[in-house]
């Protein structure tokens, strides 16, 4: 399948080139290409996707404009959208025998149980013709006009007979929490919103919130046992089987559908395959609650029949659907970065998942929190959603209602509740409100950001209180120069004399501020996209730090040109440079108005503050590498995805490798599985659960020096 992946990422890459260009030209910008130039670009996708069959979501041969449609008409599936049967975690050893008890057909498929909306897609003559929600499992609401846009959705498919598909719309965390922050903290989790934007009236709308389409099962054609009817060719290996599960599903990905990961197990590894995805957890950008264990053999799973309510082919191991009771002791207020000010439920220690000690669930806002009739008191339903998350189900009874703080519990300023989302949010009206200032600092020396090792929430209070830092990132790299200027302690000033005053309180000692200093200094060496994320940009995260680092070809200088053109307009009534910035960035892929619109006042307003003063300072403490020409801008590595794994040699560290990857148009991801096309691990011939997943799905194992030899550094 490899030649057909390269091919189909070229479609896809023009494509979104052309969707670019159009979105610019219609909204009155410059669109970075002539009509000419468009017109032939056009012809040239059009023909790849007669070769292809395929026609990526929103393609301008397809798209001249987004649906809005008045209501969302039934729809009545034609094969029942069931439920599946569930296991619990600590019974997890139960599916041992499920899968034995099948008589010699214990070869099953396991997949992420993705949490958002599950919908079903039906193509005719190779085109998309509807779309719907699961609904009560009978009948759903058509989404047609909105699931045109999903990612992983082809509008058109190389396979002329009649097809359906099940799937899960889901949206990753990074996008919910872009999403979310524009609506002043309204939803309550990915799911939620997922949801909510399936169901938009407006496509125009809910395009602009990205959905994951990923598909779990081949509807129809039905499995049958009859080889002449299941055996279909695809470019990349000589058939398929549609007889069996895994087949199935590479099938739909030879199509151009987005589909979940997935291996095969069997009776004797089950137990083993489910601690290695359990450990996978970590990887995932979208909510998930559990695993999809599915007989290979859908022949046989089709033959066990279903109940009214799910079935037996397939059944669902639930991370955690477990609920202890509780009593609510008293409710924190916490301020975020944005000045939303959440509750925050303090109960009796629970056991909670696989072990964990939970005292504090976040309430998210007013609205939830009044609808959960939270009271001082009430008895609870806790649970950990994901396995991760401590949530509250339920609320009962409760003997003291609850107010609202009317000045913020950080910084004592007045609080205001905003409920133009029709959702009640209490925010904080002090802009220099410390909790905030605290909360970009995190963000700051985040990991995805200037990362300090071991400076967490309270140190930075510690610092701030102690006078030896302020709110400027900067401040803290000048504690470092002030502290190698103060080496030897005890010295008489008023910097060492701040020091040893912090060393006698609690956390605190010569061993612990050393260490971070330490860690100041190690974090001096950093990237351009580092850097970006560490500025604090509204809906600038790690995804668009990519990007743009990408676009400024990871040259810190051309960053802060850009941006000290922006600022020198303050004050100023020309606008033609805030014009050219803003068709600059939005003709890079991914980045719409709204996220060029925040990067260019955000430059615009750096004069106020020594701001721009500020950044230029932080730029001077820090180490950028030298922009390489062996990690050249270029695509030969498009369509590959590699998991790296194990200790690295010729390389500084994995993060330097996938740069590395990432540059040349590849793909690194954390686990292995089918879309994997090689795993690198110096240690080729270890045991490890990624070595053996490999060997099993057939995918190369090379070592870093094979990987420089056939790809370059």
């Amino acid at each position: 399948m490899k030649e057909v992946q390269i091919m189909y990422t070229k479609q896809e890459t023009l494509t979104q080139e052309l969707i670019a260009a159009s979105t610019a030209y219609y909204n009155g910008l410059d669109s970075g290409m002539t009509d000419l130039e468009f017109d032939r670009k056009l012809e040239e996708l059009k023909k790849m996707e007669q070769e292809s069959g395929i026609v990526y979501p929103g393609s301008p041969t397809e798209n001249v404009g987004a649906a809005v449609v008045s209501e969302l008409k039934k729809v009545t599936h034609e094969a029942p959208a069931l439920s599946l049967d569930k296991v619990k975690y600590k019974d997890r050893e139960d599916l041992t025998k499920w899968l034995s008890d099948s008589h010699n057909h214990d070869a099953a498929v396991i997949s992420w149980k993705n949490d958002g909306l599950t919908c079903v897609l039906t193509y005719e003559n190779g085109k998309l013709v509807q779309a719907a929600t699961r609904g009560n499992g009978i009948d759903g609401s058509d989404i047609t006009h909105n699931a045109r846009f999903f990612k992983g959705v082809p509008l058109t498919i190389p396979y002329e007979d009649h097809l359906v598909v099940r799937g899960e719309a889901v949206m990753t965390f990074e996008e919910f929490d872009r999403v979310n922050a524009e609506a002043g903290g309204e939803y309550e989790n990915p799911r939620n919103l997922a949801s909510a934007t399936i169901q938009m009236l407006d496509a125009n709308e809910s395009r602009k919130r990205e959905i994951q389409f990923k598909a779990f099962e081949l509807v129809t054609p039905e499995p049958t046992d009859d080889e002449d009817e299941m055996m279909y060719p695809i470019v990349g290996r000589e058939w398929v089987d549609l007889r069996y599960q895994m087949d199935r599903l590479d099938f739909l990905q030879y199509l151009g559908f987005s589909v979940v990961d997935r291996e095969l197990c069997d009776s004797s590894d089950i137990l083993k395959k489910i601690e290695q995805w359990k450990d996978d957890l970590q990887n995932l950008n979208y909510p998930t609650d559990g695993l999809v264990i599915t007989f290979n053999d859908m022949v046989y799973g089709m033959s066990l029949g279903n109940t009214g309510h799910h079935f037996r082919h397939s059944i669902a191991l639930k991370w955690s659907d477990e609920t202890v009771t509780t009593t609510i002791r008293d409710i924190e207020w916490s301020v975020g970065k944005t000045g939303i000010i959440t509750p925050v439920a303090v109960f009796d220690q629970v056991r909670l998942g696989l072990g964990s000690n939970v005292t504090r669930a976040s309430l998210h806002n007013l609205s939830i929190m009044g609808k959960l009739g939270v009271m001082i008191g009430s008895k609870a339903e806790v649970y950990l959603a994901n396995m991760i998350i401590p949530q509250i189900a339920s609320c009962k009874g409760g003997d003291k209602e609850i107010s609202y703080p009317l000045t913020c519990p950080v910084c004592g300023g007045d609080t205001y509740v905003d409920a133009s989302k029709d959702v009640l949010v209490l925010k904080c009206t002090n802009k220099d409100c410390a909790a905030q200032q605290v909360g970009k600092l995190m963000n700051t020396f985040s990991k995805d950001g200037l990362f300090i090792k071991g400076l967490g929430e309270s140190q930075i209070v510690d610092l701030l209180e102690a006078g030896l830092v302020d709110a400027t990132p900067v401040s803290f790299y000048n504690l470092a120069n002030e502290d190698r200027a103060n080496s030897v302690y005890p010295k008489e000033s008023e910097f060492a004399e701040k020091v040893t005053k912090l060393w006698e309180k609690d956390g605190w000692g010569r061993k612990k501020w050393d260490n971070l200093m330490d860690a100041i200094e190690a974090s001096r060496d950093t990237t351009l996209q580092k850097f970006l994320y560490s500025l604090n940009i509204p809906l600038l995260g790690n995804d668009l730090s990519k990007k743009l680092s990408k676009f400024w070809h990871n040259d810190t200088e051309e960053f802060i040109s850009f941006v000290s053109e922006i600022a020198a307009q303050a004050g100023k009534n020309d606008r033609t440079v805030i014009k050219k910035a803003m068709d600059t960035l939005t003709e890079i892929e991914g980045v719409g108005e709204e996220k060029a619109r925040n990067i260019v006042w955000w430059a615009y307003n750096l004069p106020d503050n020594d701001g721009l003063k500020n950044l230029l300072a932080l730029r001077d403490e820090l180490n950028f590498p030298e922009v390489k020409d062996t990690i050249p801008a270029n695509n030969s590595l498009q369509g590959l995805t590699f998991v790296i794994t194990g200790a690295v040699h010729d390389y500084k560290n994995r993060d330097e490798f996938r740069a590395s990857v990432e540059a040349r148009g590849g793909k690194v991801a954390g686990s292995v599985s089918a879309k994997t096309s090689y795993l690198v691990n110096n240690d080729v011939e270890s045991t490890s659960g990624k070595n053996k997943k490999a060997k099993e799905l057939g995918i190369e194992i090379i070592s870093e020096d094979e990987f420089i030899s056939r790809f370059g550094k």
